[in-house]
């Protein structure tokens, strides 16, 4: 157990946090997104006050994104020029949500505002990726069926092609992406990710990742990468803030980052298997772990009773969803490899993984 005189009688598990570090090393490296939004209710519910969770989670987003970006780059997933323009607008988004998290902390309601703030967003991004990722892998499934070949990578659907028509120069022209977009668009959008990564502490990806798939209409494997990219700017800047406000426990983050490394490696090399669809499905699913977890948490505080149940009940869905989101891409993997062994697969598991029949 690690005690800390800056958190007066709590102790932490150090294997929890090795524990903790590595499996949402993996799970961020698959699904593109800094982990934050899995890393701070974890802090929180296991005692850190969320203040210091927040901090703390961009300190180690920022070393993690790097391993990542460094990964994904090796396999050619990122759109730099794209990443560049976003960081424009995210770290203007990141001073804001810090100033507004500061004030919170000043009266007694970091804690609730981060959780309810927290899972009201996640509730919304989770049920639109499930419902999108549902429709796209029935669609795939009827294809397979027919024995019909698979499409590419999913491109522009209606609502990005009405907002690739938004023409308010000045426009820019990514050829990486094959996009046309209008400056603004970019800003405003890595605004609104950069107000969540200064306020609840995570990177941006869970809302950047959606966003860049459903409303610029990327593949899902370059929108992983070139997100990956942009947060190394965004956890920075929301880092070396949130160190300003005595916010980050730097042996802590410290811990996670040597933990993490590995798993963000795997990650990001299973994504070479998979399709886009699987990836938004593991997504889905982590961040409805996430939310269960955060609604227990929420309730242990709102309560002020000695509900240990609560506590209990909320580490267990955390962590053991977490391990259930590894063990799912893992099984991904073990899919892909049998089938490229010419091994018979399931069938719901041809549509989730990369081949080229």
């Amino acid at each position: 157990m690690l005690p800390f005189e800056i958190l007066s009688g709590i102790e932490i598990n150090l294997v929890l946090l090795i524990f903790l570090g590595l499996f949402v090393g993996i799970v961020s490296g698959f699904i593109g997104v800094g982990g934050g939004f899995l890393m701070v209710p974890a802090l929180i519910i296991v005692g850190f006050p969320a203040n210091f969770a927040v901090g703390t989670s961009l300190a180690w987003i920022t070393g993690s994104a790097l391993i990542g970006t460094l990964r994904h780059r090796q396999l050619g997933n990122i759109d730099m020029k794209l990443g560049i323009w976003m960081v424009t607008g995210t770290l203007c988004g990141v001073e804001g949500g810090v100033r507004i998290l500061n004030e919170m902390k000043e009266i007694g309601f970091a804690d609730h505002a981060v959780l309810t703030t927290s899972i009201t967003i996640l509730l919304v991004i989770g049920i639109y990726t499930l419902r999108e990722a549902r429709k796209r892998k029935t669609l795939l499934d009827s294809m397979v069926r027919k024995r019909e070949k698979l499409p590419p990578a999913m491109r522009a659907l209606a609502i990005s092609k009405r907002l690739q028509n938004i023409r308010v120069p000045p426009m820019i022209h990514f050829a990486k992406s094959r996009l046309t977009i209008s400056l603004w668009v970019i800003i405003c959008i890595g605004f609104i990710t950069g107000l969540l990564a200064g306020f609840i502490g995570v990177s941006g990806g869970f809302i950047m990742v959606p966003f860049l798939v459903y409303l610029m209409g990327l593949p899902s494997f370059l929108a992983v990468g070139t997100d990956m990219f942009q947060v190394i700017f965004t956890a920075s800047f929301g880092c070396v803030r949130h160190t300003m406000s005595g916010n980050v426990l730097i042996l802590i983050a410290f811990i996670l980052v040597l933990s993490s490394p590995l798993g963000v490696q795997c990650g990001a090399f299973i994504t070479r298997f998979v399709r886009g669809v699987a990836m938004r499905y593991v997504l889905a699913v982590s961040i409805f772990i996430c939310v269960l977890g955060s609604i227990l948490k929420l309730l242990d505080i709102i309560l002020e009773l000695p509900t240990a149940w609560l506590r209990a009940s909320s580490i267990c869905v955390v962590f053991g969803g977490m391990a259930l989101t590894v063990a799912m891409i893992v099984g991904l993997l073990l899919m892909a490899l049998l089938y490229k062994a010419g091994k018979p697969i399931p069938i719901w598991a041809v549509s989730l993984i990369q081949h080229e029949d």
